[in-house]
């Protein structure tokens, strides 16, 4: 299986683009489609689409045989699903990464989680960073984008002040006006502290901690040391035991004999 982290990440993402789907059929049903928080999802969709265009590139680029992966592999559905409106195709992916890590096993999954916890944490940030952008987005678009005082007035300008707010850059261009877009804009700057802290800790650890030997398997070395070697004395023993019969059963044998003719 392809790494984990990869994997989760990816499953995420599609898990959020799907729903998010389903959020502007939703709104579309009912009339909202138009609303201000529908804009900013469907604007969130468009930027999505690199990511998963660019996985269909790197499973390509890693395929053994390109064809098998495109026509048997569902690599066609990678690439069409990277299309916003055949977003849903991305059920073909989820299928495949739940089914493959069920197939991992939970033990499995657990244990090469934890060797890659620094990759696993850094995937798993970078998602949550879209869905409190998204959010906040739409949040802020809803309530400051019928104000007529307010310089965010469009989706783009939500998700360009979610974006500045969450890394904590704030160039002042567009700030919210409403206690309730202030509201969202504390949330924000905390949220961002906090997601941002974890990123800027993995590079450092990324760039300034030398390269980690693969662990052996849990447990003190010794005491492997000692299993095996107790494992070797009874495997020692039979042996001899075994040996010993052959012998016996030989010459038991040999005596049961009449003696050749001369």
């Amino acid at each position: 299986m392809r790494g984990l982290a990869y994997e989760i990440f990816i499953l995420l993402i599609s898990i959020l683009s799907i729903a998010n789907l389903c959020a502007l059929a939703l709104g579309w049903l009912t009339g909202a489609g138009d609303g201000a928080p529908n804009q900013v999802v469907l604007l969130m969709e468009i930027a999505l689409t690199p990511i998963f265009l660019g996985d269909f590139l790197y499973r390509s680029y890693r395929a053994v045989s390109k064809r098998r992966y495109f026509f048997r592999d569902y690599g066609w559905a990678d690439l069409l699903s990277a299309v916003p409106l055949l977003r849903p195709l991305r059920l073909v992916r989820v299928t495949r990464v739940i089914r493959a890590i069920r197939q991992e096993g939970r033990e499995r999954v657990f244990a090469e989680l934890g060797e890659s916890r620094a990759a696993a944490t850094f995937a798993f940030t970078i998602f949550l960073v879209f869905v409190v952008l998204e959010v906040s987005g739409a949040s802020i678009f809803a309530v400051e984008g019928n104000n007529a005082a307010a310089n965010i007035r469009t989706p783009g300008d939500a998700l360009w002040w979610g974006l500045v707010t969450i890394t904590t850059v704030g160039y002042g261009d567009q700030f919210p006006i409403t206690p309730g877009g202030r509201l969202i804009g504390v949330f924000l700057l905390f949220a961002g502290i906090a997601l941002f802290s974890v990123l800027t800790g993995f590079i450092a650890n990324a760039f300034l901690t030398p390269r980690r030997r693969r662990r052996l398997p849990a447990g003190d070395p010794a005491e492997t040391i000692s299993r095996l070697r107790a494992l070797l004395d009874e495997q020692q023993e039979r042996s001899d035991a075994i040996r010993q019969q052959l012998d016996a059963l030989e010459r038991s044998i040999t005596q049961g004999q009449d003696p050749p003719a001369t």
